[in-house]
């Protein structure tokens, strides 16, 4: 049992829920070190050799305490508790954890697992956690803590929202104002010049047809624009706020304000 009434590194002051200063401390050296590749049963010695209380009634730390504190998402903000680490950090935390299971070179490989940042739960829009299930599969599958919401997606299906929703969005931001090619205006005048003197329909119906195609290729298209889309961790945090999943996997994306 764990012996407190209160979650380590927090306390009642005045009724109000505030930070205990030095049990935060504690926390982020934790969450430090734990990053650094130091284990949970080697983090719980090294405070036990420090003399570092888990609390007053149970001063002894161990790996399973560890492995909570870990794991418990208010020690980013959730629930009402004030953040005692940030959400980048609590991210990097779990994807280690996760990353222990299965062979986690091939996990990681997997494009989906880049969106990891930015997800969600649309219901109550706290952490969306995901698990990559395995190497070899094709699904990943996603649980949010806090409200409970749990669902399997394939992949595929993830990627290909997201990545129509971003082109979208960015065809809808350019500007509409059509700006013709040197190509364009090159043809342009070569059917004027022809339809002065209208002596090859044949090279007239050509030239006009090639001046089509031209004005198409400057035009912005939305297939053309998903195929150049990658998931790049970087350029996806300048553009994406985060991405809400619903418990009917409806997939949403936010994008960071212009």
């Amino acid at each position: 049992m764990n012996h407190r009434k209160m979650l380590y590194g927090y306390r009642y002051q005045m009724g109000e829920l505030t930070i205990h200063e030095r049990e935060a401390v504690t926390v982020r050296q934790i969450v430090a070190v734990y990053l650094d590749g130091l284990s949970y049963q080697k983090i719980a010695e090294t405070l036990n050799e420090n003399q570092i209380p888990f609390s007053d009634e149970n001063t002894f730390w161990n790996k399973h305490k560890i492995k909570r504190l870990l794991e418990n998402p208010r020690y980013a903000g959730e629930d009402g508790y004030p953040p005692i680490i940030n959400h980048e950090q609590f991210r990097a935390v779990q994807e280690k954890i996760q990353g222990k299971s299965g062979n986690r070179n091939k996990i990681s490989s997997r494009p989906v697992l880049r969106l990891r940042p930015f997800l969600t739960c649309a219901e109550c829009g706290k952490i969306m956690f995901m698990d990559a299930v395995g190497a070899d599969s094709d699904y990943i599958r996603l649980k949010c803590k806090t409200c409970g919401v749990r669902l399997d997606l394939p992949d595929t299906e993830l990627i290909r929202s997201i990545i129509s929703q971003i082109a979208e969005k960015r065809n809808h931001s350019r500007e509409n104002i059509y700006e013709p090619s040197k190509e364009v205006i090159r043809l342009t005048n070569a059917v004027n010049r022809a339809l002065e003197h209208p002596d090859d329909p044949d090279q007239i119906v050509s030239l006009i047809l090639r001046g089509v195609s031209a004005r198409y290729d400057r035009c912005p298209n939305p297939d053309r624009e998903s195929s150049n889309i990658r998931l790049d961790e970087q350029e996806l945090r300048q553009e994406i706020s985060h991405i809400a999943i619903s418990r009917n996997s409806e997939i949403a994306v936010y994008f960071q304000s212009p």
